[in-house]
């Protein structure tokens, strides 16, 4: 079976920190300065913080049920038929993402570098390199992640250097002078560019270790690494524009990369942008199996025909992605998506923890 294969917990972290370093890099933190200001770098703080409260939580859910894949777990908690309401429902949660990742970077693409491509062209090169990966097994996903991990390390590396150009420290300061309410406010946005780690629902039974805790340490590791990079993208974006400028430049590091000059690389922003491309479509692809194995997942006889529900999924999601192409239609289409994952990923895992302990006691009483 295709989801039997293990993962070892270096392949669980290059997974986590691929999924969840998205298109928000480039728009960090427009979004998270709303209203702090030069001390939007506390709320993706509190952010990552946040994350890894709901990374407890989902640890805790499958330590309960350590040999037990997600879905039966789920089914002896609410029952079949509640269970596959919910197991569809992650199905088509999973296939929104994919879509969300695809037509924000494909808008980015189209509005900074490929200006005449046609944006069905865009989406749907995006989705065919996806579901490519995506019919392969878990681990062969890993595998092909550790190489995308290495991508990343060169773009962080890039975006350090052109970072430290000419700006002022002076940006950063006075700390702390927007409040606590401000800086709680902008972490809200902050949370939906730390999405990723609820592929620990379907994970955590195939993940290789000799103590589960060791599950939670990588899951930690990973998230503490992306809320690193996160803070440091933040730091070097408010080192280089004033307040008055982040409110009004919704993509400030693709500023910063423009206007470095490097006399090896020309156009240095079109080179990390082409390269971003790849870290973005470990993205994509990592949802589309997940959302082609809780399809699987819903009759009683997992269904086997994985590489097709794979194929069938992205050609779904492409056909949504393809009208998508208004920019107001994007930013529509994503604020209804962030209160979905908000449901999905921190109340759903919540409620399902609490209920599996609840019955529990039933049981015990």
């Amino acid at each position: 079976m295709i989801h039997l294969k293990k993962i070892s917990l270096n392949q669980l972290i290059c997974l986590v920190i691929t999924t969840q370093i998205g298109a928000h890099v480039l728009s960090i933190p427009y979004a998270e300065s709303r209203h702090t200001g030069h001390d939007a770098w506390m709320s993706v703080l509190v952010g990552g913080a946040f994350s890894q409260l709901v990374i407890l939580v989902i640890y805790r859910l499958g330590k309960r049920y350590p040999t037990l894949t997600f879905q039966q777990y789920l089914y002896q908690i609410v029952g079949r038929p509640i269970g596959v309401v919910l197991n569809f429902l992650l199905a088509l949660f999973c296939a929104q993402n994919c879509i969300i990742v695809v037509i924000s970077y494909a808008d980015i693409l189209h509005r900074w570098v490929l200006y005449e491509t046609p944006w069905i062209v865009l989406v749907g090169f995006s989705f065919l390199m996806a579901a490519y990966t995506a019919s392969s097994s878990l681990r062969s996903i890993s595998t092909v992640s550790q190489s995308v991990l290495t991508l990343f390390v060169i773009c962080a590396v890039i975006i350090i250097i052109s970072g430290m150009g000419k700006g002022s420290w002076l940006h950063l300061l006075p700390i702390g002078t927007h409040g606590i309410g401000a800086v709680l406010k902008d972490s809200i946005p902050t949370f939906w560019a730390y999405t990723g780690f609820e592929l620990l629902l379907y994970v955590f039974p195939f993940v290789q270790c000799k103590k589960k805790i060791e599950i939670l340490f990588a899951m930690s590791l990973a998230n503490g690494i992306t809320t690193f990079f996160y803070v440091l993208v933040t730091i070097i974006v408010t080192y280089n524009f004033s307040e008055t400028q982040l409110d009004t430049i919704t993509e400030p590091m693709v500023f910063i990369l423009r206007k470095f000059r490097w006399p090896v690389v020309q156009s240095l922003d079109i080179v990390f942008i082409t390269i971003w491309l790849s870290v973005t479509t470990a993205t994509v692809y990592l949802y589309l199996f997940l959302s082609a194995r809780y399809v699987a997942s819903m009759r009683k006889n997992e269904i086997n025909r994985h590489s097709l529900l794979v194929w069938l999924i992205a050609v779904f999601a492409f056909v949504i992605a393809c009208f998508c192409a208004d920019r107001q239609r994007i930013i529509r289409y994503t604020d209804v998506h962030n209160v979905i994952s908000f449901i999905m990923i921190v109340v759903l895992p919540t409620a399902l923890l609490l209920g599996s302990i609840l019955r529990g006691k039933v049981a015990k009483g």
